[in-house]
């Protein structure tokens, strides 16, 4: 197990990463601190193995922590996560294992704790006591399968098809598909001896390309239905579906769960490909990510974290520009900013962007809103 230490002087932050590194199954969070000092002095006790630490920190600011503890505690290794791109040079000039911007995703973690791994080659006896990385099907924003064991090289698919059948089945999670419905998905146009001809061979390229990335799967055909298992796999869509669904109670200890969940959604469903047979599916996982989005937004709002607010409506509107509630919020956000001039650029832009995409005004409700928030300030 790698033992981390993480610092960083916002709260917010520090939680979600550290419910990011915990969940990882490769990491163990020795400490996590809002104070640089304290933390140079608990590290040269706690020796860990990584640190990760925020850039701008008051008293001593990452770089110059870094420093000190690069040689004072032996074979540490530190990982930069800010909200700023700006010390990149410094942070590779004491050779920093890896730099992340904040939110730091799922995705990015990974990365930096497998470079970890490579670098340091562990010894075999110790790799053997390390848990290993499931192999992980990522369908937001495209469709790929990460191999088992943490590495970074994807499955190579022989065919297009067989990718196809691979997302169709995976988007069927556990339960038996008629064969019909899988042909009548891929190939609707073919006879029905080449339609089935075709299913096989696509099955039999999709075991093997799977097979040679390691990642073991199971095809299970019992009553003219399949269903496939992919032993110890992690998918993005089952997880962030289990938890949409749940609607768990929005507090202070799930506000890492949400922001976890919701970095999930990378962008649409299967967004390389243009699968009719998902369409239902992708439809309703975007509505998914805008409830969830909305309610940690307004979460934000009455919290009085305004940063964190205007820092989440954003990435909403990135993948939903013509939700005006979205709009709404962000237009909130700016009158309790007493932001007056961001508030009207931000009113006309909507009102432009509506009128060129779906040739309507603004709902009579946001009218008034603004020009109430105007009249107050």
């Amino acid at each position: 197990m790698i033992r981390a230490v993480i610092i960083d002087d916002e709260k917010p932050a520090l939680d979600v990463l550290h419910y990011l590194l915990q969940r990882d199954g490769r990491v163990e969070v020795i400490g996590a601190f809002q104070r640089p000092l304290e933390a140079l002095e608990q590290i040269q006790v706690l020796q860990p193995d990584i640190v990760f630490m925020d850039m701008e920190m008051p008293l001593m600011n990452g770089v110059e922590l870094a420093g000190i503890l690069l040689e004072t505690v032996r074979d540490l290794e530190v990982v930069f996560v800010t909200a700023h791109n700006a010390y990149a040079v410094e942070a590779f000039r004491i050779e920093a294992l890896d730099y992340l911007l904040k939110p730091p995703t799922p995705v990015q973690l990974d990365r930096a704790v497998t470079r970890y791994q490579k670098k340091r080659r562990l010894p075999a006896e110790q790799e053997m006591r390390m848990p290993l990385k499931p192999a992980r099907i990522v369908s937001f924003g495209g469709f790929y399968v990460l191999s088992a064991g943490g590495q970074e090289d994807k499955v190579k698919w022989r065919t297009y098809k067989s990718k196809e059948l691979m997302s169709f089945l995976f988007l069927k999670g556990a339960a038996y598909v008629p064969k019909g419905q899988i042909i009548q998905a891929l190939w609707p146009e073919c006879s029905d001896v080449q339609a089935h001809s075709n299913l096989h061979t696509t099955l039999y390229k999709m075991k093997t390309a799977l097979k040679k990335a390691e990642v073991h799967v199971d095809i299970h055909f019992k009553g003219g239905s399949y269903r496939m298992e992919i032993a110890g796999a992690a998918g993005d869509l089952w997880e962030f579906e289990d938890f949409a669904r749940r609607n768990d109670p929005l507090t202070l200890l799930t506000v890492p769960k949400y922001e976890y969940i919701l970095e999930l959604y990378q962008g649409e469903l299967f967004a390389d490909d243009d699968y009719w047979w998902s369409n239902s599916k992708r439809a309703e996982m975007l509505g998914f990510y805008v409830m969830l989005s909305k309610k940690l937004c307004s979460y934000f709002i009455a919290e009085g974290r305004l940063k964190e607010a205007m820092h989440r409506v954003h990435l909403l509107l990135d993948k939903s520009p013509l939700d005006e509630e979205a709009h709404e919020l962000l237009m909130g956000i700016y009158f309790r900013q007493k932001d007056r001039i961001s508030l009207i650029r931000h009113y006309h832009a909507m009102k432009e962007l509506l009128s060129n995409e779906l040739g309507l005004e603004p709902k009579e409700s946001v009218r008034q809103l603004y020009s109430e928030m105007l009249s107050k300030q």
